[in-house]
This record gives structure tokens, C-alpha cells and sequence, in this order.
């Protein structure tokens, strides 16, 4: 063929290919990224796992795109951009400045949607089976959250929702709030996400929970939130985390591992505050009961010690009593007593005065005389002999005498 120029070369490139490809593909791939300048601009790429196994550039003219691009928005509930997986139909083109690319006319987005149930079931069962799809709703939310740590953005529509119902209940609590910033839509949310929820792990110890909101915007938003890294992130958080990231009829993978999911940022503030009242609620009941027990437990004990006292008093006056009749019958025994110690007081009196009446030293005095021989005394004349020593006391003093001759006839004076 001899030698050609690259104009020559591509042209014939083309050739092959317009020859190639007579009629449109239908082609899956998933979206590595997405530029958007009245055309839309599209890197396609086919993965194996997480493997790149094939990457062409793709285009939708801007007369196609904004049919296509609605479409599938309102269909699928999604924007077209970076991470979904789409079913086209397009035509092989190659242009012999720009080279080789793909010329999409149409996107089925019913198959979008199967692959984000199928994606969005993948990682609820790989969560599953690592033990963290439960693991935040395990644990137990704070009677009192005062502390909140906020995910979201500082111009969002929902952080301002959020902080304006929390700062302005009618029940004038105080709550310290911390905003942790986050992109809440496009490529950069779920990094974002993730990094402010680490940021929350650090600073757990100065919070009592966790809301994720997002400011307003419709299905197509709520993509990212469909994230295995945000969801682990807040499965090992451990605080409680409420997710108020979409509405009712939306459940993303954050909602379903989340502590508690609300539809929106206000019902996140509506269910803060109840959880804060109902608190307060139970103090005054708790309080309303104490003083309502109390006055029951005062009455009875009140009638308790009252019928106490009338037993004792029943109990007292019938021991004073029968103590008083004892105490009559020991003073009587006392008195008898008395004149039984006096009349033998009397009678020993007067055995007192026969003894002194009969003691030798009185019948001494009255005249009387004691002899003694040998240590004896002398009653008769047969207790002495002739010769024997005799002393005689008298009432003052003694005498000794012998005896020379006994008499024993007797003559009185």
C-alpha cells in the first residue's frame, strides 16, 4: 500500500469501521465519568470486580441528551453521572482527528434501576454478613441528647431546616450542636460523608448523637447515600446516628443501617425534641408520684404510729397499774415488815437487859464474889481440899487466900 499519512491511515480506520458497524449496539457499561457542556461527555468503562478491563469515551449530542438525560431522571429517579452501571444503544464512530468513540442515542433506565436494587441488595448482604448492618441500631439512644454532631452542608436548605426547629421548640431547651461539613450530592459526597463521620468518631466523647440531613433535592440526589464506605463508617461510630436524608418512600443503605431514620431534617429536630420532652415528662411524673407516694406513706405511717401510740398508751397505764397494786402490796409487806423488825428490835431489847441483868460484872457489884481454884470456880466445898490456893474476885480487884479448914454446915448472917 506504500507509505500513508495519519489522515490516510485513520480515514481507512474508519472505513473498517463504518463497515463494521453498519446498525447500532446495545452496550452495558458503568460510568467512570461524566462532563456535561450542552454535550455530554462520558468515560465508560467495564469492570471484573474492581478491574478495568476495557475504557472507551462515549458522547450524547446536546439534541439528544436533554431527551435522554429527563428521561432517565424521571424514570430511574437518578442523575446520569460517575458510578451507575447503564444499558445504551449507541453507534461505534471514528473520526479521524478525535478518534474512536461512542455515539449514544438512547439509555434504557429500567436497567439502571435493576442494577441499583441489585447494588444496593449487594451491599445490605455484604454488611450483613460482616456484622455491622445492625450494629448502630444496637445501640441505645440517650434519654437527654443535648450534644448533636450535625453531617451536612453549611448552605443546605435542611441544615438550616434542622438548626432553626432545634434552636426555636417551644419548650425553650438548650441543645449544643456541632456541624461537621460534608458534599451531600455529586462524586465528592461519599468521601466527604465519610470523612465528617470520622471526624465524629474522634470527637465522640463530646456528643450524644448523630443526624445526617441533606438540603432538599429530589430522588436523584439520594445515589451516594447507597455507599458500603458510609454505612461501615456509621456502623462502627459509636453513637446513635438519625438519618433524615430523603423522603418517605426512599430507603438508601445509610437509612438501613442507621440507629433511626426520619423523612426529613425537621422530623429529625421533631424527634430530638420529643425524645427530650417525653424525658422531662417522665421526671414529672416520677416527680408527681414521689410527692403523691409520700403523702400516702406519711398518712399511713401517721395512722400506724397513731394506733402505736394508743396500744402503748393502753399498755403503759395497764403496767403502771399493775405495778402500783405491787408496789401497794410490797409497801404493805414493808410495813408489815417494819413492825415485825420492831417488835423483835423490843424483844431483843429485852433479852438485851436480862443478859446485862445476869452479867457476872453487875452481880459483882451488887456484893457477889467469885472464888477460883485451879483455874475453876468454886461452887461447893468438895471442888477444894485443905491447903489449896484460892483466888476470889471481887467487883474492884482480887484476893488470894488458903484454905485452912472447910465448914460444911451452913450459917446465915
Amino acid at each position: 500500500m506504500g507509505i500513508l499519512s495519519l489522515f490516510e491511515l485513520n480515514k481507512l480506520i474508519r472505513s473498517v469501521i463504518d463497515d463494521a458497524f453498519p446498525q447500532t449496539l446495545l452496550i452495558t457499561a458503568e460510568i467512570a465519568s461524566c462532563d456535561v457542556k450542552n454535550h455530554c461527555y462520558l468515560t465508560l468503562v467495564d469492570k471484573e470486580e474492581e478491574t478495568i478491563r476495557a475504557e472507551i469515551k462515549a458522547v450524547i449530542w446536546a439534541s439528544t441528551f436533554k431527551t435522554v438525560s429527563a428521561e432517565f431522571r424521571r424514570t430511574a429517579g437518578i442523575e446520569l453521572g460517575k458510578g451507575i452501571k447503564i444499558l445504551f444503544e449507541a453507534e461505534v464512530s471514528f473520526h479521524e482527528r478525535y478518534g474512536l468513540k461512542l455515539n449514544i442515542l438512547n439509555i434504557d433506565p429500567s436497567y439502571t434501576i435493576g442494577e441499583l436494587a441489585v447494588r444496593r441488595k449487594e451491599i445490605l448482604e455484604r454488611l450483613a454478613k460482616e456484622g455491622l448492618k445492625d450494629r448502630n441500631k444496637k445501640l441505645e439512644f440517650p434519654l437527654v441528647p443535648q450534644r448533636i454532631g450535625i453531617v451536612s452542608s453549611a448552605t443546605a436548605a435542611g441544615y438550616e431546616d434542622l438548626m432553626t426547629h432545634l434552636t426555636n421548640n417551644s419548650y425553650g431547651y438548650k441543645f449544643t450542636c456541632k456541624l461537621y461539613e460534608a458534599a451531600m450530592q455529586g462524586d465528592k459526597a461519599e468521601p466527604s460523608i465519610v470523612r465528617a463521620l470520622n471526624q465524629c468518631m474522634q470527637e465522640a466523647q463530646q456528643l450524644d448523637i448523630v443526624v445526617i440531613v441533606r438540603g432538599g433535592g429530589g430522588t436523584a440526589d439520594l445515589h451516594c447515600f447507597d455507599s458500603y464506605e458510609i454505612a461501615k463508617a456509621i456502623a462502627f461510630l459509636p453513637l446513635p446516628v438519625i438519618s433524615g436524608i430523603g423522603h418517605e418512600r426512599d430507603v438508601t443503605v445509610v437509612d438501613e443501617v442507621s440507629n433511626i431514620r426520619v423523612k426529613t431534617p425537621t422530623a429529625a429536630a421533631d424527634l430530638i425534641i420529643t425524645r427530650v420532652r417525653d424525658f422531662e415528662d417522665r421526671i414529672d411524673s416520677l416527680t408527681h408520684s414521689l410527692v403523691h407516694g409520700t403523702h400516702y406513706l406519711t398518712a399511713d405511717e401517721r395512722e400506724r404510729i397513731s394506733s402505736l401510740a394508743k396500744r402503748l398508751d393502753t399498755s403503759v397505764r395497764k403496767n403502771l397499774l399493775d405495778e402500783a397494786h405491787r408496789l401497794n402490796f410490797f409497801i404493805k409487806g414493808l410495813k408489815f415488815s417494819l413492825k415485825l423488825i420492831q417488835f423483835q428490835q423490843e424483844k431483843l431489847h429485852a433479852k438485851e437487859n436480862n443478859i446485862n441483868h445476869l452479867n457476872p460484872r453487875k452481880v459483882l457489884a451488887r456484893g457477889y464474889s467469885i472464888t477460883y481454884c485451879n483455874g475453876r470456880a468454886v461452887k461447893s466445898i468438895s471442888n477444894v481440899e485443905i491447903g489449896d490456893s484460892l483466888r476470889t474476885v471481887l467487883h474492884q480487884g482480887e484476893l488470894m487466900s488458903k484454905v485452912e479448914r472447910k465448914n460444911t454446915g451452913r450459917k446465915d448472917e
